[in-house]
């Protein structure tokens, strides 16, 4: 799981891989058949000379597509993520943190550059906390350049992400 930009743009974990896939398959055909909808009413608004929201659904539906388009892209080229033998941080880790300065834990998933969502702890390698935690291993203490200080964290455990389990319906 070593971390080099130009692979990890393209590296991910499963769990990652599996929500990019669902979104596709969801945007191929809710989405498409929703927009399909969309346009059809749309068009029967009025005249397509005279009418900004056929424009508009013309303008959202090119969206749809571009998006698709890059899901597409995104999952044909994308390497799942294994984890470090060593147990070293990389893609697909679960790290636990503590803050030196405020005492405070913290937890961090490191995932890949398509997956990244740092409001639910899911980090890109790519971000700069990322960089930093990139090969840490339990007891390491790594320094983090922020834009306004520099942070100090204490590794308390570095685990391999469990895939999460979807209840069935």
């Amino acid at each position: 799981m070593r971390a080099t930009s130009a692979v990890d743009d393209l590296t991910i974990t499963a769990e990652g891989y599996e929500l990019l896939r669902s979104e596709l398959e969801t945007l191929r055909t809710d989405g498409r058949r929703e927009m399909s909808e969309r346009l059809r009413e749309t068009r029967a608004d009025a005249p397509p000379d005279d009418n900004p929201a056929l424009f508009e659904a013309f303008q959202e539906q090119a969206q749809l597509e571009r998006r698709i388009a890059l899901l597409e892209t995104h999952l044909l080229g994308a390497r799942i993520a294994e984890p470090d033998p060593d147990g070293s941080a990389g893609i697909g880790s679960l790290l636990r943190l503590r803050d030196l300065e405020t005492d405070e834990l913290v937890e961090y998933a490191l995932v890949g550059a398509m997956e990244a969502n740092p409001g639910q702890g899911r980090v890109s390698v790519d971000a700069p906390v990322g960089r930093a935690l990139i090969a840490a291993t339990s007891g390491d203490v790594v320094t983090v350049a922020c834009p306004n200080a520099t942070r100090r964290f204490e590794v308390l455990s570095v685990e391999t992400l469990a895939p999460s389990r979807k209840k069935a319906a």
